[in-house]
C-alpha cells in the first residue's frame, strides 16, 4: 500500500481531502497553513474539520519549505499538493519516491501560471478544465496525469466554474487513486512550444473601465465572483465593488452619453452606459446610489 501525504489550504483542497479519506489508502500526513500565513482569496479552508472527520491529526504549518524534516520522517511515496499557494522547493518534491501531484485548473499547458479561473472567464473564453499533473521546478510545467475539459457557459462566474473545478477534480482522483495503487504511474509530456503564462492579478485589473464594452466589463465581473474579491468602480474617490451586471442590448439611444454616465437609477439597479451601449448594475456595494447624470 502506498504512503500518502496531503497538502493543502482552500475549500477546493477539502473537496479533494474528503475524496481521498474515503478510499482505502494509507494516508500518512496532512498540511495545512495557519490562516495567517496563507494569504489567499476567501476561500481558506481548515483542513482540520475534514481530517477530524476522519480520526486524522493535521500538521499546522507558516512556511512549507520548513517542514522538510517532517516530511522525510513521513516518507510518502506520493504528496499531493492541490490547492496551495506556497512555491514547493526542489528539497521536497525529491522526498517522495514516486513524485508530487499537483493541480491547475486550466487544459496545460495552455494558460500555465497565476489566477487561471479569473482570466479565462475575464478573456471571455468558452473552454477550459482541470489538470492533475506530476511537479517539477517549473511553473505547471509537469508531466501531466489526468485532466479533463469543461465548458465555460456564458451564465457560469467564478463561483459556478470553482464548483465545477471542484467536482472534476473528485472525480478524476476517485478514477486515479486505484491506478497508483496498482502502480500504474501515467505521465504525459507537456508540450512546451504549446505553453503560455498568465501574470500575477492586480487590483488595477478589477476596476471597471466604462469605455470597455458591455461584453468585456460582463466578463470581467464574473470572473471576480465569490471566492475571489469582486471587480470594482471608483465613486467619490471610494472603491465600490461590483458583484453582478446584465447586458442590455445595444442601442443608438445613448450614443449622445460619455461612458460611465449613470443613465437611470432604479431601486438599486444602476444603468451605466458603457463604450457600446449600456450595462445594468444589479447586484453592489453602493452604501449611497449616485443619481442619475453622475459618473462612475
Amino acid at each position: 500500500m502506498k504512503r500518502y501525504l496531503f497538502i493543502g489550504s482552500v475549500e477546493f483542497s477539502g473537496s479533494c481531502l474528503t475524496a481521498l479519506l474515503k478510499r482505502d489508502i494509507n494516508i500518512v500526513g496532512i498540511m495545512c497553513p495557519e490562516k495567517e500565513a496563507a494569504k489567499i482569496n476567501n476561500d481558506y479552508f481548515d483542513l482540520g474539520i475534514t481530517a477530524r472527520e476522519f480520526g486524522k491529526e493535521v500538521k499546522y504549518i507558516k512556511k512549507i519549505k520548513d517542514e522538510i524534516g517532517f516530511i522525510k520522517e513521513k516518507r510518502p511515496d506520493i504528496i499531493f499538493v492541490l490547492g496551495f499557494s506556497q512555491i514547493i522547493p526542489k528539497a521536497i518534491l525529491d522526498i517522495p519516491q514516486i513524485g508530487c501531484i499537483g493541480s491547475h485548473p486550466s487544459l496545460l499547458p495552455q494558460n500555465r501560471g497565476r489566477h487561471p479561473i479569473i482570466w479565462a472567464i475575464a478573456n471571455g473564453l468558452t473552454k477550459s478544465g482541470i489538470t492533475l499533473f506530476w511537479m517539477d521546478e517549473g511553473v505547471d510545467s509537469g508531466d501531466i496525469w489526468r485532466q479533463k475539459e469543461f465548458e465555460i457557459a456564458i451564465s457560469d462566474n467564478a463561483t459556478t466554474i470553482y464548483e465545477k473545478v471542484k467536482t472534476m477534480s473528485v472525480e478524476m482522483i476517485k478514477e486515479g487513486i486505484y491506478d497508483l495503487e496498482q502502480g500504474t504511474i501515467n505521465r504525459t509530456k507537456q508540450d512546451d512550444t504549446k505553453a503560455n503564462y498568465w501574470r500575477k492579478r492586480t487590483v488595477k485589473d478589477g476596476e471597471i473601465d466604462w469605455r470597455m464594452s458591455g461584453k468585456r466589463i460582463y466578463d470581467l465581473v464574473r470572473s471576480l465572483a465569490k471566492p475571489y474579491v469582486g471587480a470594482h468602480c471608483v465613486y467619490k474617490e471610494q472603491e465600490k465593488k461590483i458583484w453582478n451586471v446584465n447586458m442590455i442590448n445595444e442601442s443608438d439611444d445613448f450614443n449622445n452619453f460619455e461612458p460611465g454616465k449613470v443613465i437611470s437609477v432604479d431601486g438599486d439597479s444602476i444603468m451605466v452606459r458603457t463604450g457600446d451601449g449600456v450595462v445594468l448594475l444589479t447586484d453592489h456595494a453602493f452604501s449611497e446610489l449616485p443619481a442619475k447624470g453622475e459618473y462612475l
